[in-house]
Order: structure tokens, then C-alpha cells, then sequence
């Protein structure tokens, strides 16, 4: 059942990774467009900066979880790596109950300030455009960062190779 569940969770994130790339992808051209017409023709875009603080805030949000899939976030174990692998995995344990559960209060309080600004109505200056929807994808990149990290500790509980030590 834990299996199935990282699996699921390991799928999600990638989907949300790829679309995280082709938000990139997308913002890096707009870029180069702006600086064309902008240099050829006198005409930059606009609102291009709304849309590329948009864009970016969207791809980093979006690839948080499958960086995390893929052990990409920085984890310094230089004082755990000397204790026995029982102890490192107790210690696993307490570090991913206690990111799990800080994860699920971000994600938490971005639902709550995408409310906020949804309901005061905030937009960006330039193109107008609502600031909310771009705080909920926020949400949904560090809820699939929660559920990974919670994954990566259900299969610590279930991993009995480190009780060996």
C-alpha cells in the first residue's frame, strides 16, 4: 500500500515537474520575444514582467516535489552519518514527521492567503491580472512536496533493512 501510494505520488510530481518545464520553456521565450520586438521594433510586450513573475512563481512552485523524488534538496549528514543505521533511521524519522507536518502548515496558510487575496481582489499592476491563482499553485506544489516527504517516511516505518544495527 505505501508502494502504491509514492508511486501515484511519484507520478503526480513528475507531471506537475514537466509542467513546471513547459511553464519555463514558455517564460524563456516570451523573454527572447520581448527582447526582439523591444530592440527590432521598438515594441516590448506588455506586462511581460507580470507575466514572467507569474511564470516563475509557478514552475518553482511546481517543481518542489519531484526534486524532492529525486533526493535533489540539500540534506547534510555529516554529524548522522557516524551513528548506526538504526539510530539514522529514528532520526529520519523524527526530521520527516517534523517536515511533513511544517510542509502541511505552509501549504495550509497559502490556501488561506490565496482566500485573502481571492476575496480582497488583488491583482498585479500591470496586465490586472488576479494574484490568487498563482498562490493556490503554490498550495498544490508544497501539498505534493508534503506528500512525498510523507511518503518518504511511511517507507522508512516499513523498510525493516535498517533495523539491523
Amino acid at each position: 500500500m505505501i508502494n502504491r501510494f509514492n508511486h501515484i505520488v511519484k507520478k503526480a510530481s513528475k507531471g506537475l515537474e514537466n509542467t513546471a518545464a513547459i511553464i519555463l520553456f514558455v517564460a524563456a521565450m516570451l523573454i527572447i520575444v520581448n527582447v526582439i520586438t523591444r530592440r527590432a521594433f521598438n515594441a516590448p510586450i506588455h506586462g511581460v514582467m507580470d507575466i514572467i513573475l507569474f511564470c516563475t512563481t509557478m514552475f518553482i512552485g511546481l517543481s518542489l516535489a519531484y526534486c524532492a523524488v529525486r533526493d535533489g534538496h540539500i540534506y547534510i549528514s555529516i554529524l548522522t552519518d557516524r551513528f548506526p543505521k538504526r539510530v539514522r533511521k529514528v532520526i529520519d524519522i523524527v526530521i520527516g514527521t517534523i517536515s511533513a507536518v511544517f510542509l502541511l502548515m505552509v501549504t495550509w496558510q497559502l490556501i488561506l492567503y490565496g482566500n485573502n487575496m481571492r476575496l480582497t481582489g488583488e491583482v498585479s499592476l500591470t496586465i490586472r491580472f488576479p494574484h490568487y491563482p498563482f498562490i493556490y499553485i503554490q498550495a498544490l506544489g508544497f501539498g505534493m512536496l508534503t506528500l512525498v516527504v510523507i511518503g518518504n517516511v511511511l517507507e522508512l516505518f516499513a523498510n525493516k533493512e535498517g533495523d539491523e544495527n
